[in-house]
């Protein structure tokens, strides 16, 4: 076991590819492990890049691509194995955290952390207490993800890294822009695109 959590702590995609499981209501069995192909790949060693070079970045998705998923299977990792919380930021309150919905960034979250062999959660890890809504709290180390939504994204303290949800969509993006940049050095917007009359167009 100690020489397997120090695979996980030290490689995202050993970790990911091994011992993470996602949700799809649409399949049978809905319980799937997590198997990236090629392109996730290069998305969760870009990811993980983020993290080794203190940058942020922006990610343009399309549906079923798997971004979301691995962002959060990203945010769980740093929640485990690093130092400093994470923070997620999205433009309505019900895609941050919406318990029993698959769909919100929390639920994921969730989900990943709940397949997660017993050896590999923090200890002292009880999802009563802490795993409430629109926070999550690793007592091992202190840890914790946080969700934020519209006027409040980039609020609610400093971040190691800051997570924006359908960045094209976000209704005062400069306001928005103005908090993180206060709040995180590695920040990534993440969207589907929105036309061309936003900033996550421009950084596009």
């Amino acid at each position: 076991i100690p020489f397997e959590m120090s695979l996980c702590r030290d490689s995202l995609i050993h970790w990911i590819s091994q011992w993470c499981w996602t949700y799809d209501p649409r399949r049978k069995p809905a319980w799937l492990p997590i198997n990236p192909w090629p392109k996730q790949r290069e998305f969760v060693t870009w990811l993980g890049e983020r993290d080794k070079t203190e940058t942020g970045g922006l990610v343009e998705k399309s549906r079923d691509s798997g971004v979301s998923v691995f962002c959060c299977a990203d945010a769980v990792h740093c929640w485990r194995f690093s130092e400093g919380s994470i923070g997620f930021g999205s433009r309505k309150e019900l895609y941050v955290d919406n318990p029993g919905d698959p769909d919100s960034i929390f639920e994921k979250l969730r989900i990943i952390i709940s397949r997660l062999p017993a050896w590999q959660l923090p200890k002292g890890y009880d999802p009563a207490k802490h795993s409430t809504f629109g926070k999550i709290i690793n007592p091992e180390n202190g840890n914790t993800i946080t969700g934020e939504a519209g006027d409040q994204i980039g609020r609610g303290g400093r971040k190691r890294k800051y997570y924006l949800d359908e960045a094209a969509y976000v209704e005062r993006p400069k306001e928005v822009d103005k908090a993180l940049a206060a709040n995180t050095d590695i920040r990534i917007d993440v969207s589907t695109p929105n036309g061309l009359g936003n900033p996550f167009y421009v950084k596009r």
